[in-house]
């Protein structure tokens, strides 16, 4: 199968250095079931039928919402932050593990949000040596959807501390309230964010809905001023080659070229499907080719 050939939303891809093969991870819902699958390939372009690498039993706590799953190696183990839901509790962020990217995975933290926020895409960021979840608080619950990170223990199994606030959605300059916000005030969604460092120069991708180019679904980035966590930032709404597209992240792939992944197509239902671009640093500004 060829990317064209399939649809997925928040893609996300893990080049393995050890099987030498990238492992592009979603969710799914087939039979009943629901959890995450993943799709392998050796060149980026020949994709093999996906297969499960976690399904929920009846033991596991969520039943409604399995999102945005990205898998992170970390001291021998692989890693699986997703998000989850259930009616009539909060939706959340929590990792799986497993011994191989090809799962199976299992439950393995407590929830990287407080209970009573709407946490959602968790993403794993590794500072001198120290682990941190950074997520967003969702626009559902406070209008304006912001980035937070918080402490993780050295092995990932929980959150030490409270979450800290790094930044807001409107705070970029270029997201704006969507056209379908069922709100009576406007509303700023924060999807996505992704740490990377090209070039010495590092910066976090996230996902909005953009007031230029077409009022629809964008990726910005939040280039620090005072360090990742430090809370002070410089925003750029990232040039990508069609509309409507996000939830990115990037990747190295096997001969040592950064590209970035993320699904097209965002409001056509069925119709999404994965990109992957070359990018660059110029001029201090990340670049898609």
């Amino acid at each position: 199968m060829k990317l064209k050939d399939f649809a997925i939303r928040d893609p996300f891809i893990l080049a393995d250095r050890f099987t030498q093969k990238y492992y592009m991870y979603a969710s799914f819902a087939e039979g009943g079931k629901k959890g995450f699958k993943v799709y392998e390939s050796s060149d980026l372009t020949e994709w093999i039928e996906p297969y499960a690498v976690f399904v929920a039993d009846e033991s596991f706590w969520a039943t409604d919402d399995f999102w945005a799953p990205e898998v992170h190696y970390y001291k021998g183990k692989y890693y699986l932050f997703g998000t989850f839901g259930v009616k009539d509790k909060k939706r959340n962020s929590q990792i799986l593990v497993a011994d191989s990217p090809k799962g199976p995975f299992t439950p393995f933290s407590a929830l990287l949000g407080p209970e009573n926020w709407f946490v959602l895409d968790a993403t794993l960021y590794v500072e001198n040596g120290v682990p941190y979840a950074l997520y967003s608080h969702e626009w559902l619950q406070i209008y304006d959807g912001s980035l937070y990170c918080v402490r993780l223990k050295d092995d990932l199994s929980a959150p030490v501390g409270e979450p800290i606030f790094l930044f807001k959605a409107s705070e970029s300059g270029w997201a704006t309230s969507p056209l379908w916000n069922p709100k009576d005030k406007p509303v700023y969604v924060f999807d996505a964010p992704f740490v990377y460092e090209i070039d010495g120069v590092k910066f976090i991708l996230w996902s909005s809905w953009s007031k230029e180019n077409c009022n629809a679904y964008s990726v910005g980035v939040a280039y620090p001023e005072k360090g990742v966590l430090g809370g002070k930032y410089r925003h750029a709404l990232l040039d990508l080659p069609h509309c409507d597209c996000g939830h990115a992240m990037i990747f190295k792939d096997f001969s040592g070229k950064d590209k970035i992944v993320f699904h097209e197509n965002n409001s056509v239902i069925g119709g999404e499907r994965a990109a992957i671009y070359n990018i660059m640093i110029s001029n201090g500004e990340l670049v898609v080719k």
